[in-house]
């Protein structure tokens, strides 16, 4: 997915698959949000096709969650119909159950992607993992044959001969009870 910023600075083109831009509205509350007109063009369709989805399922369609109207989005802009139906990511999914043409399973696909992508940097909380980034490896801290044996070495002068029969087990990769 590639994303560039256009001459108005209000919309931004996504292509979802090779030959397949659509142009999305930044949001606050929702990321972004598309017009009909786009979302019937990501899924290959018409804009009434989205229309009569939207008719027809209305039930399953929540504004606020799934849509919401150009005068609730951005009141004084004039370059929407007050009351243009805006789709939310939640929205465009959804419509996805009901459109069944070819390029709507490429689309259904690429919201899929992306929405699993953004949930892998999550937990089943919603928390964003945070990944540690380890230090590269030294050889410092590798037990190389060498530092076995200069560490076996200092383990024979411990005099407590529990506590040495312990750390030589464990260091030949064994468990402390055991007694070979």
């Amino acid at each position: 997915m590639t994303v560039k910023k256009n001459e108005a600075g209000n919309s931004l083109p996504m292509i979802v698959t090779e030959g397949v831009t659509v142009n999305v509205l930044p949001s606050e509350l929702y990321e972004y949000v598309m017009t009909t007109r786009e979302v019937a063009y990501g899924y290959g369709t018409s804009k009434y096709s989205i229309q009569k989805a939207f008719l027809r399922n209305n039930t399953e369609l929540s504004e606020g969650k799934h849509y919401i109207t150009a005068r609730t989005f951005c009141p004084h802009d004039t370059s929407l119909p007050h009351n243009a139906v805006l789709w939310t990511k939640r929205g465009i999914i959804r419509l996805g159950f009901f459109i069944k043409s070819e390029r709507a399973k490429l689309f259904r696909d690429w919201a899929e992607e992306l929405i699993i992508r953004v949930d892998q940097e999550r937990d089943l909380f919603g928390v964003v993992k945070i990944t540690k980034s380890f230090p590269s490896k030294t050889k410092a801290n590798r037990l190389t044959q060498e530092r076995m044996v200069s560490i076996l070495a200092e383990v024979c002068r411990i005099e407590d001969k529990e506590l040495r029969m312990s750390i030589t087990t464990k260091l030949m990769g064994g468990k402390p009870n055991d007694k070979n």
